[in-house]
């Protein structure tokens, strides 16, 4: 969703279960719950469409419980919200009859269904109301056989934490298309003492062993999300931690019968969190916004251990975190003097996908981009480098891009070479392709391309290969009359398995049709 589209709106505080980490549940056993009067809910659902928010949630205690919900959802139809995101614990949703009222009131609805523990053991301990996983499942059930959009939710305490791992069968049933779980925030628990927060709040270190087998149940692609878990306590499940979200604007029940204004989520909720100066040193510090000072006091931060770029590597070989190592990158250069008449470096992290950084010469600029290894105009093993923006200087370009490779590409794994066909026109049109073919297909078994030269006006490319024993290789490509030829010279009369391996592989990424390129794409 684009910013400030979002909105959720708490309908009140009324609900049938006891949820151990829930004020809701609270405050309706102490008899403080009442239904809300649901003329200034549906000012607020006018008003959130007034300002922009075309995705709506609708919250409790129970939603479903309020007199008035289904004639909200009515309204929100009525005034076009592209999604009616409906949260509920399944107590009206088990009668197939009250989901069929609600899908014929024509919204494009999403059911997130709250699910305590992914047995029912789990979850009527977490919920203490016996019935109340039977009646998740029906309504499961129910908006399975229907086709209705279904994600699910649960908030983790001690008395679930330890079903999750049942989580991919369970879902994989009705055919849900996410999990969210989230660590327990102690100030929406309501009035509790510290023993009850003990008793509520599981340490987090022993939940990386259910968790990590949860994740191992599902499918790849699966959208798991782990809420407000410290990446430290768990760095190779960091793919899947998040904190903070979409931006939302969130409407509650302040007081017993009134609305507040509506605030922001994320920001209020981390009122309650501490982050130890010793996090700052962590390559996921800017993500993570670290754990509540309830926890600290029951569990001390003993277990927050800063992360450091080598260990996030390890943690994350598949690079799905790739904005983590571009921050490390971006951090190196930083202490990185370019050569003159480079003055100074700038880097930022653009999104999850790619980094920037700049060489400054006055008001000149060499800007590259870091991407995901592969092609590009050179590659390392955790990452891609690609020219965005040069300087007239052609000498001025070259010196920089070399002397920033050189410094990128030291204590790294290479897996091809900067060279100066990574500047459109260097080479003659048909060396330039195959260029770019072979840095698509790069590295070529055990082989180490370690060097790339142009000659003879750019019609003549020389590639320097190196095997794991020392062995040294050239491969040539030219252009005469308008057509490549090529050929390699080896130094070994006897080369070894691996350099004729990796020779075989690169020939034939040479063979036609077996990459398509142009030349440009070294600058994409």
């Amino acid at each position: 969703m684009e910013p400030k589209t979002q909105v959720e709106i708490q309908l009140g505080h009324m609900c049938n279960n006891r949820c151990v980490f829930c004020v809701s549940g609270q405050e309706t056993g102490l008899g403080r719950a009442r239904a809300m009067p649901v003329e200034p809910l549906l000012d607020s659902v006018s008003e959130a469409y007034e300002r922009g928010h075309r995705k709506l949630t609708l919250l409790g205690g129970e939603p479903t419980l309020q007199p008035g919900f289904k004639q909200v959802v009515e309204h929100a139809v009525s005034l076009g919200f592209e999604e009616i995101v409906l949260f509920t614990n399944g107590v009206k949703t088990a009668r197939e009859g009250f989901i069929d009222e609600v899908i014929g009131l024509g919204g494009n609805f999403t059911w997130r269904i709250s699910i305590q523990g992914a047995n029912k053991t789990a979850h009527e301990r977490t919920t203490k109301k016996p019935g109340s996983f039977d009646r998740i499942l029906q309504s499961l059930e129910h908006l399975f056989r229907k086709g209705q959009r279904i994600t699910i939710n649960m908030c983790v305490v001690r008395s679930n934490f330890e079903s999750v791992d049942e989580f991919p069968e369970l879902v994989s049933r009705y055919g849900a298309t996410q999990l969210h779980l989230d660590m327990v925030r102690p100030m929406d628990a309501g009035s509790r003492t510290d023993e009850e927060f003990r008793e509520m709040i599981p340490r987090y270190q022993d939940l990386v062993g259910p968790l990590a087998r949860m994740i191992e149940g599902f499918p790849g692609d699966f959208d798991v999300n782990i809420g407000n878990l410290p990446y430290c306590i768990a760095p190779h499940l960091s793919r899947w931690i998040h904190h903070d979200g979409e931006q939302t604007d969130t409407i509650a029940i302040d007081g017993e019968q009134t609305l507040s204004r509506p605030w922001n989520k994320y920001f209020v909720k981390r009122r309650d969190k501490l982050k130890p100066e010793s996090c700052r040193e962590c390559v996921f510090d800017s993500r993570c916004s670290d754990i509540f000072e309830k926890y600290r006091e029951l569990y001390g931060t003993d277990e927050l251990v800063p992360i450091t770029p080598a260990m996030s590597r390890r943690a994350d070989p598949e690079l799905h975190l790739l904005a983590v190592h571009f921050k490390s990158v971006v951090d190196e250069l930083q202490a990185w003097t370019p050569p003159p008449p480079f003055d100074r470096v700038t880097g930022l992290v653009v999104n999850d996908l790619e980094a920037r950084v700049t060489l400054h010469a006055g008001e000149r600029r060499l800007v590259v981009g870091l991407g995901a290894p592969g092609d590009g105009a050179a590659s390392v093993d955790l990452f891609s480098l690609r020219v965005i923006e040069v300087p007239d200087d052609r000498g001025l370009v070259l010196g920089g891009l070399d002397a920033l490779w050189n410094r990128l590409a030291e204590g790294r794994r290479v897996l091809h070479p900067f060279g100066e066909d990574a500047l459109v026109g260097s080479a003659a049109r048909s060396i330039a392709v195959r260029l770019v073919r072979l840095r698509r297909r790069a590295p070529f078994g055990a082989l180490e391309w370690r060097t790339l030269h142009l000659s003879e006006a750019g019609r003549r490319a020389e590639l320097g290969l190196q095997s794991p024993l020392g062995e040294k290789a050239t491969v040539w490509l030219a252009e005469e009359n308008g057509r490549a030829r090529g050929g390699y010279e080896l130094e070994s009369e006897a080369p070894s398995p691996a350099l004729v391996e990796g020779l075989r592989e690169l020939m034939s990424a040479l063979k036609p049709g077996a990459s398509p390129a142009t030349p440009d794409d070294a600058r994409r």
